[in-house]
């Protein structure tokens, strides 16, 4: 993580309000302890926001707002639209209007989602829910079973580097009325989510080879194997899938 990516999470952070074990800020917070540079900037920032708030506390509204606010004119409500007496256009031009919103929600409704949105959308998720794990997990096996007990089909691949890292858990989030499985690791100080979809849902499913993003604080990297396609999520997500590559190929063995 470098300094600048720190200053843009914990820009968020207010101490005594914000959790320091929060994943969202503690590789930023503990990098801040170590860069004194960082650390200045983080006193200076909190500082600044305590002032603004006591300067703010103190402002006062002026006497006799609330009277003037009553004086003036009174509120008209409109007449409910079912109170009405509306002529063969007026009816005709709401039954349209009905007509076009049920067309378009259907086709909302009906139309396939995007790889894109679900990355989006499954990185909020994944990190956002309560218990951070379903199941806790003492090895890939022990993932495996409690995804068998929950009816979920457990023949994707997880490459081999990050197979060997520590599994602390899995979770089952519910997308769009599909079950998908997000298990948790921890790799060298590193706290990583690997989210596992099946991957004929997606017209623009990624290819073989990992491609990287950035969801707001959220460093992602995804790709296709066979059935399956996955997103890894975590803050150092781009660095780590640097260890997964041998001679520019995606490593699937072990």
């Amino acid at each position: 993580m470098t300094k600048e990516q720190a200053k843009e999470i914990l820009s968020a952070y207010r101490p005594g309000i914000d959790d320091e074990l929060d994943p969202l800020f503690a590789n930023a917070l503990k990098l801040a302890r170590k860069d004194k540079e960082l650390k200045a900037w983080l006193a200076d920032s909190v500082a600044f926001d305590s002032r603004i708030c006591n300067e703010l506390a103190r402002v006062m509204a002026p006497a006799g707002l609330r009277d003037s606010i009553l004086a003036e004119r009174k509120i008209i409500r409109p007449i409910p639209w079912w109170n009405r007496r509306m002529g063969r256009p007026q009816m005709a031009a709401a039954a349209a209007v009905l007509l076009a919103g049920l067309i378009v929600s259907l086709w909302f409704s009906q139309r396939p989602a995007t790889f894109a949105e679900f990355r989006r959308e499954i990185a909020d998720q994944s990190w956002g829910s309560a218990p951070h794990v379903e199941a806790k997990a003492a090895d890939l096996k022990d993932v495996r079973n409690f995804l068998v007990s929950m009816n979920v089909e457990t023949n994707f691949t997880i490459p081999s580097v990050l197979a060997q890292s520590a599994v602390h858990g899995c979770t089952l989030i519910k997308w769009r009325g599909h079950k998908v499985p997000v298990i948790c690791f921890h790799s060298e100080g590193q706290h990583l989510h690997l989210v596992v979809v099946d991957r004929h849902l997606f017209p623009d499913a990624p290819a073989h080879v990992p491609q990287t993003d950035q969801w707001q604080s959220w460093r992602t990297a995804s790709w296709s194997k066979d059935d399956h396609a996955y997103v890894l999520t975590g803050l150092n997500t781009t660095s780590f899938v640097k260890k997964f590559r041998r001679e520019k190929r995606w490593d699937w063995e072990g």
